[in-house]
């Protein structure tokens, strides 16, 4: 397959959230509102699985996954490596790629990003 990269944003607002429905379920335990309680639990239950298991962004062989708010919506991008101008690293966390547009990319550790992206394209 390829190299994976947890999206930083969106795992810290997940991370918030799951944070928020789980004390406020707590707290509806504790003021005897279980339907309340049952709905937050199931919020948190679905925001655990989204900061688990998506918003991961994918160096492949010859093209790379990553994640762009479009509109609304984070939503995931597909760019080739020869269509991709530079790389400028701005922060431990902040890339932004220059290709057809630019792109701002977060990763957790942008040091490794890039080593691996200069791995991949070696090959």
């Amino acid at each position: 397959m390829g190299k994976r990269f947890k999206e930083y944003r969106m795992f810290l607002l997940c991370l918030i959230l799951l944070m928020l429905f789980t004390g406020f379920g707590v707290y509806s335990l504790l003021q005897d509102e279980a339907l309340r309680a049952l709905g937050l639990a199931i919020l948190a239950l679905i925001t655990l699985f989204l900061l688990l298991g998506r918003y991961k962004m994918i160096l492949f062989d010859d093209m790379m996954m990553i994640y762009e708010w479009k509109v609304a919506a984070m939503l995931p991008t597909m760019i080739e490596y020869r269509n991709i101008q530079s790389i400028e690293k701005k922060s431990k966390h902040h890339l932004v790629i220059h290709h057809q547009h630019n792109s701002h990319i977060y990763v957790f550790n942008s040091d490794l990003f890039l080593e691996a992206y200069h791995q991949l394209k070696k090959k």
